[in-house]
């Protein structure tokens, strides 16, 4: 059984797949303070409450952007599951090229987006990753992450904004019916969550012109279901892509 899990800033992404099908998914707090031993626990708890355990899974991967948390949640599967964890960074084959100027600085998580979506659409792509960044990525044929936008995600700027000005509270995160706010929630909906849907919009726009053929637009993410409701500019909305990715580039090995 396969166990991968997607280490982002906010949260880890966890699922477990049997014959290439998620069985189990879980989202937990993404917590640099916690031990080994904390970790540990935590997982056996989720495991326990499916019927599962350590031993259930011969097969790990992981994808970190929190360095802090990398060795540290590995060791923890190492020592019970007696398995090593795949650790995704720019050695492992995974079937897609990463094109960049400095391929070694791009985060493991847009890999296995690219990856995924490279997968699903077998021609030229851009993924949007609703996370703690909103991120912007493009992959071309034959199967090459070429670069992309990294944005603050919705979430982080509404916090900012909340923490700095003084009058605003905390707003769902759902446009007003208008974009014209008659109140102050409805015109911070409309600014902050319009206004990222707009400049996400935007850099679909010129990042198609840039690439000169049809491009197919995938949504993933937190946040991609609840954002995708409100735009016709995705083709597909997929919350596991980064999960599948991880799959796929497991089953390459």
């Amino acid at each position: 059984m396969l166990l991968a899990l997607d280490i982002g800033n906010s949260n880890i992404v966890i699922g477990a797949s049997h014959n290439g099908e998620w069985t189990q998914q879980w989202r937990i707090q993404t917590d640099t303070d916690k031990t080994a031993d904390e970790y540990a626990v935590l997982f056996a708890n989720l495991f326990n409450d499916e019927g599962l355990s350590y031993s259930n899974f011969d097969r790990i991967i992981i994808s970190s952007v929190v360095p802090q948390l990398t060795q540290t949640i590995s060791q923890v599967f190492e020592k019970r599951s007696h398995t090593q964890a795949l650790i995704l960074n720019g050695k492992v084959e995974t079937g897609i090229k990463v094109k960049t100027k400095s391929p070694q600085s791009v985060g493991a998580d847009l890999i296995a987006d690219a990856v995924g979506a490279y997968e699903l659409f077998e021609e030229d792509c851009i993924v949007v990753d609703f996370g703690t960044a909103t991120t912007v990525i493009a992959v071309r044929k034959p199967g090459e992450l070429i670069g992309g936008s990294i944005c603050a995600g919705l979430k982080v700027t509404v916090d900012a904004l909340v923490g700095k000005a003084a009058q605003l509270s905390q707003i769902p995160l759902e446009p007003p019916a208008d974009v014209i706010g008659r109140n102050t929630m409805e015109s911070m909906q409309s600014g902050l969550v319009l206004g990222h849907i707009c400049m996400i919009e935007g850099l679909i726009d010129r990042m198609k012109s840039q690439m000169g053929n049809p491009v197919k637009v995938l949504a993933t993410g937190g946040l991609s279901e609840k954002i995708g409701a409100h735009t016709d500019y995705f083709d597909v909305i997929d919350p596991m892509l980064t999960l599948d990715g991880l799959r796929l580039i497991m089953k390459r090995q």
